[in-house]
């Protein structure tokens, strides 16, 4: 029995892809030497050459490198789930940090009680960082600019004053998720559709899953480190698609319903 698939997901990364290995493998080796049976993969959807290279060269350790051309992180992920051997997954995206406790203390987070294996748990903290703020310095006497980077806290969905309806302004989870693989199979992630302006995959996965009444829940101490970038990165480019997320029948109260 695996007790865990880590899935680092890779597109055109290229030299960011470097670090993001480094890491991946110290949370994957600290992992294995806690006793858990880990499970180490990649998933390259429409990489480049550059990329492709380095993943060959420096993800050697990798159990397995799939390969898919769906141009859509959704489905990258999907795939992945499919390909995953262990009782849990864990996504990570190919240009990120994180630190190297994370699997070990969400597996113990999510395998306390039954009821916590049923929850979706996320790093305690993220912070979003920005390059050219470790590159910054003044120009004629004059102040530096505004720091791009800036930190942000999880909190669990049952915690006390959390409003699911948040979710519909804005993605109140990272993607950088940790839950049972038979969760994901329940609840694959959706297809980005441009035509009819529904995607992101991520903020989609949350609000289904909530109004599912699956749990998010949040591993203390542990932390995900967001790169924040000016070019390819997805996030901007759903922006510039004006993409919003799907939202699944059951987010609203049939119109009309008259409750007592």
């Amino acid at each position: 029995m695996i007790d865990i698939t880590v899935t680092v997901i890779f597109h055109r990364e290229g030299a960011y892809a470097i670090p993001a290995l480094s890491s991946m493998r110290l949370l994957t080796d600290r992992a294995r030497a806690s006793g858990l049976n880990v499970e180490a993969r990649a998933v390259m959807d429409r990489p480049d050459d550059m990329t492709l290279k380095i993943v060959a060269e420096r993800g050697n350790w990798l159990d397995g490198i799939e390969e898919v051309s769906f141009g859509d992180l959704g489905l990258s992920r999907n795939a992945g789930i499919d390909s995953a051997q262990g009782r849990f997954l864990s996504f990570l995206d190919g240009d990120d940090l994180w630190g190297e406790d994370w699997l070990v203390n969400a597996y113990r987070a999510a395998t306390l009680t039954e009821e916590a294996s049923k929850a979706i748990w996320h790093p305690q903290y993220l912070y979003y960082f920005s390059a050219d703020d470790f590159d910054r310095h003044s120009v004629n006497d004059q102040p530096h600019p505004a720091a791009g980077s800036f930190h942000f806290v999880h909190h669990p969905s049952n915690s006390k004053g959390f409003d699911r309806n948040a979710l519909f302004l804005e993605n109140l989870y990272s993607a950088n998720g940790f839950a049972l693989k038979k969760l994901h199979l329940k609840y694959p992630y959706k297809k980005k559709d441009t035509a009819t302006g529904f995607g992101v995959e991520d903020w989609s996965w949350n609000i289904e899953t909530i109004h599912a009444g699956v749990h998010h829940q949040v591993v203390a101490d542990t932390v995900h480190l967001i790169r924040l970038k000016n070019i390819g990165s997805l996030g901007i480019q759903n922006g510039v698609e004006g993409l919003l997320p799907h939202l699944p029948d059951n987010a609203f109260p049939t119109f009309g319903q008259v409750t007592h």
